[in-house]
């Protein structure tokens, strides 16, 4: 149990590192350029691991022959939408509210875990959903606050990551019984695999190139093998040996170290308004943990 929170703590550490990460890469990359590329570094490396042992390669032979749509399905959910709503985001607003208003992620998973897993769900958690409702509607406003200064399409790329976290929600929910029947590896790989697939001919379209910096190699490195193998491997060892609810309150994590780097490294604002949604987000969090 130690193992699973701890493996949990670091996916949700991980991915809060992705969204200052992915703002080097979109510099000269596109958003779904960015995802395919970053997904097909991840998932050669997952492969490789993966069918480094008999008994991996032997999964990996019955997963693509037992549920190769739900694989394809999770890739299509996971990897294509969520990361490219999620990067077209970080194109238009800034990573501190990208990585606040994920921060609801464990109330949409713990939602989502009582409708379709049957989980444990209790009364007051109906409080924290509205509580982070209201916080991620602050920190909207915090974003049309500044409208007419600095980011003109703040607010769009706020909505773009709302849509991001119910897509990823989906996909922490519906890959649990993945997870369960397999392993996280197997489930990540093929995950991964399917979604640069169907990624790569939008990719090619908007412009792919390996003719990148030295500095976006290592970012989009890290964002591959860090933020994507292995926190997506970390988060899949979680959940499959605990409630999605339960691993999902590790997750308020993510939007933490977000906006200290957006903050420290990238000089992003933080409004009075996006301060008080956070606030209010958080507290959602905790109550739907109670």
């Amino acid at each position: 149990m130690k193992s699973a929170y701890l493996a949990a703590a670091g996916a949700a550490v991980l991915w809060g590192a992705s969204f200052l990460l992915t703002k080097v890469v979109l510099a000269q990359l596109g958003p779904m350029a960015t995802a395919a590329l970053r997904w097909g570094v991840a998932t050669l490396a997952l492969i490789v691991i993966a069918g480094a042992t008999l008994r991996g390669r032997e999964t990996l032979r019955r997963a693509l022959r037992n549920d190769r749509w739900t694989f394809v399905g999770l890739g299509l959910v996971g990897v294509s939408l969520f990361y490219t709503l999620q990067n077209l985001a970080l194109v238009y607003t800034t990573s501190v509210d990208v990585g606040l208003i994920m921060n609801s992620f464990p109330v949409f998973t713990a939602l989502l875990g009582v409708w379709l897993l049957g989980e444990p769900f209790s009364r007051r958690a109906v409080g924290g959903l509205a509580m982070a409702t209201v916080g991620v509607t602050l920190i909207g406003l915090g974003g049309m606050a500044e409208a007419d200064t600095r980011m003109p399409t703040r607010l769009w790329g706020d909505l773009l990551a709302i849509l991001a976290t119910l897509v990823g929600t989906a996909y922490i929910v519906g890959g649990k019984r993945a997870a369960i029947a397999y392993d996280p590896l197997t489930v990540t790989a093929l995950a991964g695999l399917f979604g640069a697939l169907l990624l790569a001919p939008v990719a090619a379209w908007e412009g792919l190139t390996l003719n990148l910096s030295a500095r976006v190699w290592m970012a989009l490195l890290g964002l591959a093998l860090g933020s994507g193998a292995l926190a997506n491997w970390l988060w899949w060892y979680a959940a499959s040996r605990l409630p999605v609810s339960r691993a999902g309150v590790f997750l308020y994590l993510t939007p933490v170290v977000a906006t200290i780097l957006g903050v420290a490294v990238l000089g992003e604002t933080l409004t009075i308004a996006t301060a008080a949604g956070a606030g209010f987000v958080i507290g959602g969090v905790m109550l739907v943990q109670v």
